[in-house]
C-alpha cells in the first residue's frame, strides 16, 4: 500500500486567487518568549487544496458542514487533462475523477494564478452524466479565467458535485491512469462555502 499526499503546503507566500484574501501566516508566540509556539493563519476558504462545496455558487446549496463524509472517499482515477481536448474518462466506473494538467508544478514560483488550466462547459457535463461524485483538479479553480457566467462550477456544484482544487501536480503525476482510492478532509467550517482540505489518494 502507498499513500499519496495531494494537497499543498500553507506556508508564509502561499500562492492565492486574484481578489481572495491574501494568505497570511506569522508567528504569534515562540518557545524563546512565551515558552511555546503558536502560528496566527489569515486565509479564505479557497486557499492552497481546497474543496468547493455547492454553497460556493449554489442558492441553497449544501454548506462544508452539510456533506455527507462519505461523498468526500471513494474509488478514484486520475486521467491527464487539456480544456482543448474532448475529455475522454474510462469504461470501468470510478466515483472520483481526479484531472492532471500539470499547472502547480511550479508552486513554489507563483504569487498570484494567472493563465490557469480550467475544466471546460462540455467535459463538465460529461463528467455530470459520468456518474462522479467528486472532481478534483490541479489548478486553482475548475472555471476558466475572468469567466463571467461560472460554468463549470454550476454544472457540477449544481448536481451536488463538490469540487476539489488546487491539487498537487508533482505528487498527481505519478497517479495518471493509476487506479485508487480517495479521501478528502476538509475543515469543518460552519456554514462554509469551501475550506481547505487534505487530499490523499491510496493505491494497493
Amino acid at each position: 500500500m502507498h499513500i499519496y499526499d495531494l494537497s499543498v503546503p500553507l506556508e508564509k507566500h502561499t500562492p492565492y486567487f486574484k481578489g481572495d484574501p491574501v494568505p497570511l501566516i506569522e508567528q504569534y508566540k515562540t518557545i524563546e518568549r512565551d515558552g511555546y509556539n503558536i502560528k496566527s493563519l489569515t486565509i479564505g476558504t479557497h486557499t492552497g487544496t481546497h474543496l468547493d462545496a455547492p454553497a460556493h455558487f449554489i442558492k441553497g446549496g449544501k454548506t462544508i458542514d452539510q456533506l455527507d463524509l462519505s461523498d468526500l472517499r471513494g474509488s478514484g482515477t486520475c486521467i491527464s487533462y487539456d480544456p482543448s481536448v474532448k475529455i475522454v474518462l474510462p469504461e470501468k466506473h470510478h466515483e472520483i475523477i481526479l484531472l492532471y494538467t500539470g499547472y502547480n508544478t511550479k508552486w513554489s514560483t507563483y504569487g498570484t494564478f494567472e493563465n490557469f488550466t480550467y475544466i471546460n462547459k462540455e467535459d463538465a457535463e460529461t463528467l455530470r452524466e459520468y456518474g462522479v461524485k467528486l472532481v478534483g483538479i490541479d489548478s486553482p479553480s475548475a472555471e476558466i479565467q475572468d469567466s463571467k457566467g461560472f460554468e463549470a462550477h454550476h454544472i457540477l456544484l449544481g448536481s451536488s458535485i463538490p469540487i476539489v482544487e488546487n491539487l498537487n501536480s508533482l505528487t498527481l503525476a505519478k497517479l495518471v491512469n493509476h487506479t485508487f482510492s480517495v479521501e478528502v478532509m476538509p475543515i469543518l467550517v460552519n456554514d462554509g462555502d469551501g475550506a481547505p482540505a487534505r487530499v490523499i489518494a491510496i493505491e494497493e
